[in-house]
């Protein structure tokens, strides 16, 4: 019996990671795509993959010549997708740097739209496509100092509800069995956490809430937003296109 496939970015840590551990529970063979590999995954269904992936080349490698000859998708009836790997970087409009704008934008939103494309190409025609775009909250609400974070993953957001569209309008994608979801997983005890507390308070003025959340014991566990992503990807009853809120 061939499992469910699910391909996972950002697995060396927090979401990424829990997602991985997640989906091994529910049987599905996973590949994980970071620029290290992860602790705590030494699982026989499990393949890491190092790249970065603000390196086009890097990508092309892995995802164009190293997948498809190492982990077989002929035959799965499933296969998803968990674009997860993210960058926030601080800094003010004034003050953001072009190589550092086209970083973010490139993890953020380019490699991921790639990837739904990617996804799209190689999996059998007949099989269940399952997307996962982990977003935030930044997506429809500004922050000062965030500029490149809001807008790469409201630029995500739209590129899932392209797709949707496309899944009816586009001759090439016609009849595909494809969900894509938004997720927002809530504020997580993540690097990124740690990173937006040490920031720069003339770059970021609200960092104190942050700084608040956490001292007060309010991040969330990524265990819990990993187990619904880790449902998500298991369901057949998604539409083309969904925003979803860790539940809680």
């Amino acid at each position: 019996m061939t499992h469910d496939l699910a391909i996972v970015t950002g697995t060396s840590r927090g979401i990424g990671r829990a997602v991985a551990a997640a989906l091994l529970e529910r049987g599905f063979d996973v590949v994980g795509v970071a620029r290290t590999t992860p602790d705590g995954l030494d699982h026989a269904r499990y393949r890491h993959f190092d790249c970065d992936l603000a390196d086009v080349d890097a990508v092309h490698r892995t995802f164009e010549a190293r997948i498809p000859t190492e982990v077989p998708l002929a035959g799965r009836t499933r296969v998803g997708l968990v674009n997860n790997a993210g960058i926030l970087d601080v800094a003010s409009v004034a003050s953001a740097r072009l190589e550092d704008l086209d970083a973010c934008f490139r993890v953020n939103v380019a490699v991921p739209i790639f990837l739904h494309g990617w996804l799209c190409r190689r999996a059998p025609a007949g099989a269940r496509l399952r997307v996962v775009d982990v977003s935030s909250g930044a997506a429809d609400t500004p922050y000062p100092g965030w500029v490149s974070y809001c807008a790469s993953k409201a630029a995500l957001d739209m590129a899932g509800r392209v797709l949707a569209v496309e899944l009816d309008e586009v001759q090439a994608a016609k009849g595909r069995d494809v969900s894509v979801v938004s997720y927002a997983p809530g504020v997580v005890a993540t690097r990124m956490q740690e990173q937006i507390r040490a920031a720069d308070e003339h770059e970021f003025p609200r960092r104190e809430r942050f700084v608040r959340l956490h001292d007060d014991g309010e991040l969330v566990d990524p265990a819990g937003p990993a187990a619904e992503i880790a449902g998500l990807l298991a369901r057949d009853d998604l539409p083309p296109f969904s925003r979803q809120r860790f539940a809680g």
